[in-house]
């Protein structure tokens, strides 16, 4: 595995000098006295989403703490309110070829397990979702249709029967992958009991992300005393810096008065190898992962020479 690593590294300093790249990563939401907080692993993937809010009931802060563990077959994400482990929601995927097929969610410790199973289409678009519990034998399912890589329409039919109906406009703006992973129309339809699976969303585990972030959100309820009727639920709007970062949303609610407000706070992560077509006088040295050094460390050692050759040392 080293070695295929250190030929992708050799090509890339063949075509130009390597260096640092710089990433943006979404670190904090606020909305007031709430907030939220994200944490990751040093491969980029999410450890902890941490969830504070004031409850109205109460007065009190309720803190929800998920944490995402990963492997190449599973990934678990776990639930726990206010550090107490009796309140432990789990949320297991199971994937294949990348993708998540199942979802097993078990809400606090309950003896019934939430089933949800997933189909794509051929451009590993989600189009389908059927929700069962193993303890009744009733059926919930989704179905999903997109357009130009947005999804476009939601309908939801339980044992059967319509019960609604979604539709949503988006923003046009080429906002990054990682913004897209959290305020996905995709994150809202996934999302059961208020848990969002969103570490498997941001591994691209439920297939294609949407393009854009949705402005609006339409719903028709069906099978109610009164006549079908289509309702805004919801509203966005979206606030960007200088160099095209989401830092502001403003969500307005059917019904509430006033809209929440949002900041977000971004930081810098260096990653990777990026293209710098500057050259050197000097030979430049590299380790097996990329980082360049002053001099030579044990090991395998890439350097680059002043005439654009590139050759192997082990020290």
């Amino acid at each position: 595995m080293k070695r295929i690593y250190a030929l992708s590294i050799v090509f890339c300093l063949f075509a130009s000098m390597a260096m640092a790249q710089t990433e943006k990563r979404l670190v904090k939401m606020k909305d007031g006295a709430d907030w939220a907080e994200m944490k990751y692993r040093a491969d980029g993937k999410l450890l902890t989403f941490t969830q504070t809010d004031w409850s109205s009931d109460t007065g009190e802060q309720e803190i929800y703490v998920f944490t995402f563990t990963y492997n190449t077959h599973q990934i678990v994400m776990k639930s726990v309110t206010d550090n107490n482990p009796s309140t432990t929601d789990t949320w297991t995927s199971t994937l294949k070829n990348g993708l998540v097929v199942k979802d097993v969610v078990n809400i606090n410790g309950n003896p019934d397990n939430d089933i949800f199973e997933y189909d794509y289409d051929a451009q590993q678009q989600l189009v389908h979702i059927k929700h069962t519990n193993d303890h009744n034998t009733d059926v919930t399912t989704v179905d999903i249709t997109w357009n130009n890589g947005d999804i476009a329409t939601v309908k939801t039919f339980y044992n059967g029967n319509l019960m609604s109906e979604d539709r949503y406009e988006y923003d046009m703006a080429n906002d990054n992958k990682e913004i897209r992973a959290y305020l996905s129309s995709l994150t809202g339809i996934l999302s059961y009991e208020g848990l969002p699976p969103i570490g498997q969303i941001r591994e691209g585990a439920y297939g294609t992300l949407c393009k854009h972030l949705y402005t609006a959100a339409y719903e028709k309820v069906y099978g109610g005393p009164d006549p079908v009727k289509e309702v805004k639920n919801t509203a966005f709007t979206f606030t960007r810096n200088a160099e095209g970062l989401v830092t502001h949303i403003s969500q307005l609610l059917d019904g509430d008065p006033q809209p929440n407000e949002y900041d977000l706070e971004w930081e810098d992560v260096t990653t990777g190898i990026a293209v710098n077509t500057a050259t050197s006088a000097q030979p430049t040295y590299y380790n097996i992962e990329g980082v360049r050094l002053a001099q030579p460390e044990r090991g395998l050692n890439l350097v680059r020479n002043a005439d654009g050759s590139v050759r192997k040392i082990i020290r």
